[in-house]
């Protein structure tokens, strides 16, 4: 039977984080072990063996992390537990590389990526020394010698574009246009963590965007070559793209609240 066939089917809410660094991404495949698919196999132990689909808000890549994932799944009741326990059920079987953070009955017709109304990523560069986390979790640049014009780069990337220089995956017949709404800088420490919202984000774009930053920081560019990339809508005038460990998808927004959203700390500062 399938699932959406089931009596008092419901629809579920989840926030989660991950450390990406052991998982091919977000979304299930063949030829490597993923975050969807530990949790749906953690489900199907709640849910009398059941079927579970998860629906991703976002399509992350192999080593990218995660401070606040969203995902919604369909299921009946659990025979085992009731609705509020299951953020506590779920945390107590998974890895400690995926948690929780919410779990609740959604309202009908929510869908994690089609619901979505805008997405914070941050990135994090570290310029300092080295140690086991940052290892883990930032891009180690050490010679950046140009932070205030990676801050005036990054403002070109602010507003409606198209984006085809900033994705690896080209592709005529779809759209590459979308809205960032706000692209900044905040510093801690030797942490430099790029956050950039936005109502949507082609593959890799962040990542290809903070390669090119990187170079200005690197005093390698001039800010405003930012928007001489973006002009060329091509991927030959983009630069190499950052590695995946600095990145983490840090919020998924249902409403406008977004608008009000600040980063106070590095993103594994706050897990």
């Amino acid at each position: 039977m399938k699932t959406e066939d089931l009596p008092g089917i419901r629809t579920f809410r989840l926030e989660l984080s991950f450390d990406g660094t052991d998982y091919h991404g977000w979304q299930r495949q063949a030829n490597g072990i993923t975050v969807q698919e530990v949790l749906e196999e953690k489900l199907r132990h709640l849910f009398n063996n059941d079927s579970i689909r998860v629906q991703g808000s976002s399509r992350t890549d192999s080593g990218v992390h995660a401070l606040g994932m969203a995902a919604s799944f369909q299921a009946p009741p659990s025979p085992y537990i009731p609705d509020w326990k299951l953020k506590k059920a779920l945390n107590r079987l998974l890895p400690p590389s995926i948690k929780i953070r919410e779990a609740a009955v959604a309202e009908d017709g929510f869908n994690a990526r089609f619901s979505a109304h805008s997405k914070a990523y941050v990135y994090v560069i570290n310029t300092g020394d080295l140690n086991p986390f940052t290892c883990r979790w930032s891009w180690n640049v050490s010679d950046i010698v140009n932070p205030d014009g990676m801050a005036e780069a990054l403002k070109y990337v602010e507003g409606t574009h198209d984006f085809s220089t900033f994705t690896v995956e080209l592709d005529p017949s779809k759209d590459h246009v979308r809205t960032i709404y706000r692209a900044e800088i905040r510093r801690f420490g030797p942490l430099l963590c790029l956050h950039i919202m936005g109502d949507g984000f082609l593959y890799k774009m962040v990542r290809s965007i903070v390669g090119a930053v990187a170079e200005v920081g690197r005093g390698n560019l001039s800010p405003d070559a930012i928007s001489r990339m973006l002009e060329a809508k091509r991927r030959s005038a983009a630069k190499d793209t950052a590695p995946a460990l600095g990145l983490f998808l840090l919020k998924v927004f249902y409403d406008d609240s977004w608008k009000c959203h600040e980063l106070s700390a590095p993103p594994f500062w706050m897990m």
